[in-house]
């Protein structure tokens, strides 16, 4: 939807991205990169597991380097834009894998998927180099087994919102809701692809991101009143422009 729009729309002064910040106004978003991976590898029996090249355990390999990672992470000391955000640290996160048909059969593929989130100081092109790397080990180890064997990454990016100097849209925003705080958050949203276009992007919008992605998710009937009324003051500030 937002390539979309970037596509097709005229560049605007400011963009609200309408995300759950209970009213806040957002300046600054972590990255939220999709990696999807594909591993082949070489079905066999399992008593003949040598013989062959499971791709679950491959990457299995790979995940536990994963933990790792998030382990360091986690145990270094913040920098100053690294502390704005919560957690500190740059994240990633296998939330999905399948693979394999049977017990005893050395699976063939495996697909899993990272969310990988950097803070402000941690690039993500370093991130996706320090993958492939452990990628390659783990790939060339399965091809001297089975040269047709491989681990695949395609990589979905999300950009992050990185706060602005002077921004359009966060003296807009701040004047609709009269929120002067300084409000960084994890998630991503579709502004960062907005502002590496060229556009000044502030998040801003009605609930928590804590009611989010619930089985009974919903929002507070003051939320949506607070927000109808920033929108109302965005309306009205438009007509006597």
């Amino acid at each position: 939807m937002a390539r979309g729009l970037l596509e097709n729309y005229a560049k605007a002064e400011a963009v609200i991205v309408g995300e759950p910040t209970e009213m806040q106004v957002v300046t600054g978003h972590k990255s939220c990169d999709d990696l999807q991976f594909h591993v082949r590898g070489k079905e066999v029996h399992s008593s003949r597991l040598h013989e062959g090249v499971s791709a679950v355990m491959c990457a299995a390999r790979f995940v536990e380097w994963v933990r790792q990672q998030n382990i360091e992470s986690q145990a270094k000391t913040p920098t100053a834009t690294a502390a704005l955000y919560d957690p500190p640290f740059t994240t990633l996160h296998v939330g999905v894998m399948n693979g394999g048909t049977a017990h005893n059969i050395t699976a063939k593929d495996c697909y899993f998927s990272i969310d990988l989130r950097c803070v402000g100081d941690d690039r993500t092109e370093d991130l996706l180099e320090k993958i492939q790397t452990q990628i390659d080990m783990i790939e060339a180890e399965m091809k001297a087994v089975d040269p047709s064997s491989f681990f695949d990454l395609h990589v979905m990016r999300g950009p992050a919102v990185v706060p602005e100097v002077e921004g359009k849209a966060e003296a807009l925003a701040r004047r609709l809701t009269g929120d002067n705080g300084t409000h960084t958050v994890a998630y991503g949203t579709d502004g960062g692809h907005f502002q590496a276009k060229g556009f000044s992007v502030v998040v801003c919008g009605p609930g928590s991101i804590a009611q989010a992605h619930q089985p009974d998710e919903y929002i507070e009937v003051v939320e949506f009143q607070a927000g109808e009324t920033m929108l109302t003051r965005l309306l009205d500030s438009l007509q006597t422009a």
